[in-house]
C-alpha cells in the first residue's frame, strides 16, 4: 500500500474516534452542570469582580525610591586628546551621471538608455 494512502486511512479513524468522542459527550464541548445555572452565573460574576480588583491593583502606579547619579567629571586626559576635530573625509566631485564617470555616453533606446563608447 502506498504511504499516503496509509497515512489518509490512519487520519479518516482517528478522526472519526475523535467526533465519535464528541458525539457521545465524552469530549469538552459537553459537560454536565452540577449546579444550577444561576448560581454558576453568580460565581462567575464574582470571580470576574475579583480578577478585575486584582487588575487595578496592578496597574495603579507605585512609590518607587530612587537615588540621585552625580554626573561623572570628563577626564581630563581625554578631554585634552579630543580637542582636535575629526578630519572631514574627501568628497569625489559628484557626476551628472554614471556615464560621464566611466568617459562614455548615454545612448536612449525608448525609454532605457546604456552607457556607449
Amino acid at each position: 500500500m502506498h504511504p499516503l494512502a496509509h497515512s489518509v486511512l490512519i487520519g479518516g479513524a482517528v478522526m472519526t474516534v475523535i467526533a465519535a468522542s464528541f458525539a457521545l459527550g465524552r469530549g469538552p464541548v459537553h459537560q454536565l452542570r452540577e449546579k444550577p445555572f444561576n448560581e454558576t452565573l453568580h460565581e462567575d460574576l464574582a470571580t470576574l469582580a475579583m480578577m478585575s480588583d486584582q487588575i487595578e491593583t496592578m496597574n495603579k502606579p507605585r512609590m518607587v525610591q530612587t537615588e540621585s547619579v552625580k554626573p561623572i567629571e570628563p577626564d581630563p586626559l581625554m578631554a585634552v586628546l579630543s580637542t582636535d576635530p575629526a578630519p572631514q573625509p574627501i568628497r569625489r566631485k559628484a557626476e551628472s551621471d554614471i556615464c560621464t564617470r566611466h568617459n562614455m555616453r548615454k545612448v536612449y533606446y525608448g525609454s532605457t538608455w546604456r552607457c556607449r563608447k
